[in-house]
């Protein structure tokens, strides 16, 4: 992690302190890969728990903000760009960086168990592509405490603003995209080659259509966030 990253993981910390005062951490309930109760897979005792991932959204907003890498902007109709169409983003809203050629970040919050702003989603680019969304399930099965879903949250913020994600799209119905642990695909009829798929689009190289961007913290420049289509 570079110190610039340092720096904003820091104060999104800091801020965090107080929006999320409202939303105390919780320990794994599965500590040292303790199975779970066969009860827990299909239990959620408290799904409001999981606004902490709102107010840690909120504070990566504040900060990015604050440093003068992003602006905001409201989705005024956020339900249209949700996953799950039967659980509608509530609200969502847009981090425009300031540098040229970056990916603009789309944040969601949606409802889990009836609860709101309970999941949230990350989204990249224009149409939006979905980078992530925590927790992917929340049952008291797949419960991992706290410190894990911050953690993911933090790193997938962190990989978009270092202009670390490359989605590629693929020949069969696939496609590869990076993350902030290397990359991973799915589809249908993956190639053996899908990593190096993911580079030939970092570099611009790639015949397939991709998106990827510079980083936010890069000098201005002509480059432009890269949204492309196949080429001949």
């Amino acid at each position: 992690m570079t110190a610039e990253e340092q720096a904003l993981l820091a104060a999104v910390e800091a801020r965090f302190a107080v929006l999320g005062a409202g939303t105390p951490p919780w320990d794994d309930p599965h500590p040292g890969a303790e199975s779970p109760a066969e009860e827990e897979y299909s239990r959620l005792l408290d799904p409001a728990k999981y606004r902490i991932l709102a107010a840690r959204a909120r504070a990566w907003t504040e900060v990015l903000v604050a440093a003068r890498l992003a602006r905001v902007e409201e989705v005024a109709e956020p339900a249209v760009l949700a996953c799950h169409p039967t659980t509608p983003l509530e609200r969502s809203w847009w981090l425009r960086p300031v540098r040229a050629g970056a990916l603009p970040l789309l944040v969601g919050l949606r409802s889990m168990d009836g609860v709101t702003e309970t999941v949230a989603e990350l989204w990249v680019a224009e149409p939006p592509v979905l980078v992530t969304v925590v927790p992917d399930c929340g049952c008291d099965a797949c419960d991992e405490g706290s410190a894990g879903y911050l953690t993911e949250l933090d790193e997938h913020v962190l990989h978009v603003v270092r202009g670390g994600f490359v989605r590629v799209e693929l020949p069969g119905g696939s496609h590869a995209t990076s993350d902030p642990n290397g990359c991973s695909a799915s589809g249908f009829s993956i190639p053996d080659d899908y990593v190096a798929e993911v580079e030939r689009a970092r570099a611009g190289t790639s015949p397939y259509p991709s998106t990827s961007g510079r980083s936010w913290f890069a000098p201005d420049g002509p480059e432009a966030a890269v949204v492309t289509p196949a080429t001949a």
